[in-house]
C-alpha cells in the first residue's frame, strides 16, 4: 500500500499516539484488509494462523492480512462474517473470536469508529475471559448524528494523554471532540468550552479566508493539508501554530495543532544574535564592541540590564565602557571593579568562570544587592573584561537563556581579540612609517651628499685615488639599494592601489634601473609578449627591479634575461649558472645573498604575497634560473 493511501487510512498523528498504548488497535479498510496494527493488537491476534509479530514489528506482520484470517464473529452473533460485523455495526459493541495456532479460541470485545478509508477497531479480552472491565463502551455525542465523530472510550484515553492538540470536527466545521491539549493551546480551561463551536471563531477574518481557500481546497483534492497559520487565543492574543488537517469520510476532519511560539521566538533570537555577531566583527574599537554587546544582550536576549567592563592593565581595574539605558536608570552610578574590592565581577574575571545569581539579595559581593534586579549573570570576556547582564523581574535565568548569553559572550571575546590584534598591527605600521620617514630623510640626505662629494672628488683625482672613488661609488649604490629595499618592506599592504598595469613598459623601466645599479652593461633583456596585470604599480616595479637585478648580479657578464607571460601569470628567466635545487627555498630568506643587500628576493616574495600571488623558482630552458609569479588572474 502506498504512503499516500496509508495516510488516508490513519492520520500520522493518531498513528503515533497509539503505537505504545495498551489498547489493541486495528485499522481495517473497506476491503476487509488490515492496514495498521499496534503492538498490543499483534500480541492479541497475531498468532492466529500464520504467526505473530516478530521483534516488535507489528505493522509488518499484521498489516496487509485479511481481517477474517485473524478474527471471526463470536458464537451467538447474527453476522455471517467478521467484515460485515466490523463495518455494518460500528454504532454498537461487537463480539469477536480469535483463534491461536494451538486451536485455542479467545473471545474479544470490540468497538469501532469511522476513520478515513475504513474503520478503527479497538479490542480487548472480554470480561468473561479476563474478569477485567470492558473498553468498548461508546461515548455519546451531542446528538443529531454527531456520534459518528466522537471517539470511543479507548481512543479518548489515548488522545487525552497526547501533548499535541487533537480535535475532531464534523462536516459543518464544528468541534465534536477536543482533547485537553487542544483546548490549552487556544487558552481555554476545558475541552467543553470548544465542543459545539465552529473552528472559524479561533482565527481572524483574513486567516479564515486563507484557510478556506487554501486548506479546504487541498483537503478535498488530497485528503490532507499542513501549514503554519496564526490562531487566536481566548484572550485575543495571536500565536503562530503548526496545523495538520486530515479528511474523514462524510466531510469531517481530524485536526492536530501545536503552538510554535517558542520555536518562532527562538528563531528570532538566533537571527538577532547572528546579526549582532556580524556587527561585533565589524567593530573597529573596544568601545564599539562593548556598545554592540550591550545592545545585543538587551535586544536579542531580553536582558535589559547589561554593561561591559574592560580591563585597564596600567590600573589593574575593570572600567565600565558601555551600559544600557536601563542600567543608568536603575543604578546611581556604574562601578569600576578592582582586585581589592572583593567583588563577584572581579572573581569571575580572574577565574574565567561565569557566575550566576537568580536572587542577588541572597548573594555576597554583588553590586546589585538592595536594588530591583531580579537576577544577574557575570560572563568573563577572556583577558579583556566581563559582561554583566540581568533583568528587573522574572522567575530566574532559563537554561537556554544562560546558554545563549554565553554564546554572546564568546562572540564578544572573539571580536575583542580581533580588535586588539588590529590595534597592535596598526601600531606596528605606524612604527614602520616613522622608520620609513627616518630612512628617507636621515639616511638619504647624507648619502646624497656623499655621492655628490665623490663626483666632485673624481674631477681632480688621479692614480689610485680614482680606484678608491670607484669603490666608494659601489658602496654608495649598495647603500641606496638597501634603503630602497627597507622602504619597500616597511610599506603597509593595506596601502595597495591596484590598477591595470601594462607589463611591457614597466619591465623596461625596471630594467634600466636594475642594469644601472648593478653595472651590467653587457646584459640583454627580451620581453616576450605584452599584457596587463592588476597590481600596485610601485610594488610591481620594485618586484621586477629586484628580479632583474638578481639576474644581472648573479648571471655573469653578458647574461640574457627573458620576461614572458604564462597561463597563470608571468616569469623572469636567465641563462646564467642557475640555482641549485637544495638552495631554491633558501633564496627567499631574508639576509640570504652572495652579494647585494640580502633583501631583494625576500621583497619579491613579500610583494607577491601582499597581492595574493605566489612566487616559485626553478630552472630555465637555458639552464639558468627561472622565477614564476602566479597571479590571482590571467595576465591579459
Amino acid at each position: 500500500m502506498s504512503n499516500q493511501n496509508d495516510q488516508s487510512v490513519v492520520a500520522d498523528a493518531l498513528r503515533a499516539l497509539v503505537e505504545d498504548h495498551d489498547a489493541a488497535v486495528l485499522v481495517v479498510d473497506d476491503d476487509g484488509v488490515v492496514r495498521y496494527a499496534n503492538q498490543r493488537a499483534a500480541d492479541l491476534v497475531g498468532d492466529a494462523e500464520g504467526g505473530g509479530a516478530k521483534d516488535g514489528d507489528a505493522d509488518t506482520d499484521i498489516a496487509g492480512r485479511p481481517v477474517d484470517a485473524l478474527l471471526g464473529p463470536a458464537p451467538g452473533t447474527d453476522a455471517d462474517d467478521v467484515v460485515s460485523l466490523v463495518h455494518d455495526r460500528s454504532a454498537d459493541p461487537v463480539a469477536l473470536v480469535t483463534t491461536a495456532a494451538t486451536g485455542e479460541r479467545t473471545r474479544l470485545d470490540g468497538s469501532t469508529i469511522t476513520c478515513p478509508g475504513g474503520v478503527a477497531l479497538t479490542l480487548r479480552t472480554s470480561p468473561s475471559a479476563t474478569g477485567g472491565p470492558s473498553i468498548g463502551e461508546r461515548v455519546d455525542g451531542t446528538g443529531g448524528g454527531a456520534d459518528t465523530y466522537v471517539p470511543d472510550a479507548g481512543w479518548q484515553r489515548v488522545l487525552e494523554t497526547a501533548r499535541a492538540g487533537i480535535a475532531i470536527l464534523d462536516e459543518d466545521g464544528r468541534y465534536r471532540y477536543v482533547n485537553p491539549a487542544h483546548a490549552d493551546v487556544y487558552g481555554y480551561d476545558s475541552p467543553e468550552d470548544l465542543v459545539g463551536r465552529n473552528w472559524r471563531s479561533l482565527y481572524d477574518e483574513a486567516e479564515v479566508e486563507r484557510l478556506e481557500t487554501e486548506a479546504m481546497v487541498a483537503l478535498e483534492r488530497d485528503g490532507g493539508w499542513s501549514g503554519t497559520p496564526t490562531g487566536r487565543r481566548r484572550d485575543g492574543e495571536p500565536f503562530p501554530q503548526a496545523l495538520t488537517l486530515s479528511q474523514l469520510p462524510g466531510g469531517g476532519l481530524v485536526c492536530v495543532v501545536r503552538d510554535r511560539t517558542e520555536q518562532v521566538e527562538s528563531r528570532a533570537t538566533l537571527e538577532a544574535l547572528h546579526e549582532a555577531t556580524r556587527d561585533l566583527l565589524a567593530a573597529d574599537s573596544r568601545e564599539a564592541v562593548a556598545e554592540v554587546a550591550v545592545e545585543a544582550a538587551a535586544r536579542a536576549l531580553d536582558l535589559p540590564l547589561s554593561s561591559v567592563h574592560l580591563h585597564d592593565e596600567e590600573r589593574d581595574a575593570l572600567d565600565p565602557v558601555a551600559w544600557s539605558d536601563a542600567v543608568a536608570e536603575t543604578f546611581d552610578s556604574v562601578p569600576t571593579f578592582t582586585a581589592g574590592d572583593g567583588s563577584a565581577a572581579w572573581a569571575a574575571f580572574q577565574s574565567g568562570e561565569p557566575r550566576r545569581f537568580d536572587d542577588p539579595d541572597e548573594a555576597d559581593r554583588l553590586y546589585s544587592q538592595g536594588t530591583p534586579v531580579g537576577g544577574e549573570l557575570i560572563l568573563p570576556l577572556g583577558d579583556h573584561g566581563v559582561l554583566l547582564t540581568g533583568y528587573v523581574q522574572g522567575d530566574g535565568f532559563a537554561q537556554e537563556g544562560v546558554r545563549l548569553a554565553r554564546t554572546l559572550a564568546a562572540s564578544v571575546t572573539t571580536a575583542l581579540d580581533g580588535v586588539t590584534a588590529a590595534e597592535a598591527l596598526r601600531e606596528r605600521h605606524e612604527q614602520l612609517e616613522r622608520f620609513s620617514a627616518m630612512l628617507s630623510h636621515d639616511l638619504r640626505d647624507p648619502l646624497n651628499t656623499a655621492m655628490a662629494t665623490t663626483t666632485l672628488a673624481r674631477q681632480t683625482a688621479e692614480g689610485e685615488t680614482v680606484e678608491y672613488l670607484d669603490t666608494l661609488d659601489e658602496l654608495h649604490t649598495r647603500m641606496e639599494s638597501l634603503i630602497a629595499d627597507v622602504l619597500a618592506l616597511s610599506r603597509d599592504p593595506a596601502e595597495l592601489e591596484r590598477t591595470p598595469t601594462d607589463l611591457g613598459p614597466l619591465v623596461r623601466e625596471a630594467w634600466e634601473t636594475a642594469r644601472t645599479a648593478t653595472g651590467a652593461t653587457d646584459a640583454t633583456l627580451t620581453v616576450d609578449g605584452s599584457g596587463t596585470v592588476d597590481a600596485d604599480t610601485t610594488h610591481l616595479r620594485r618586484l621586477m627591479e629586484n628580479l632583474l637585478g638578481n639576474a644581472t648580479r648573479h648571471g655573469g657578464e653578458g647574461v640574457s634575461i627573458h620576461v614572458g607571460l604564462a597561463d597563470d601569470g608571468f616569469y623572469v628567466a636567465d641563462d646564467g649558472p642557475g640555482i641549485a635545487p637544495d638552495r631554491r627555498e633558501q633564496v627567499f630568506e631574508r639576509g640570504h645573498s652572495d652579494s647585494g643587500t640580502g633583501l631583494g628576493l625576500d621583497i619579491v616574495q613579500q610583494v607577491a604575497q601582499t597581492h595574493g600571488w605566489s612566487v616559485s623558482v626553478g630552472e630555465s630552458a637555458a639552464g639558468g634560473a627561472r622565477f614564476d609569479i602566479e597571479t590571482d588572474a590571467h595576465v591579459r
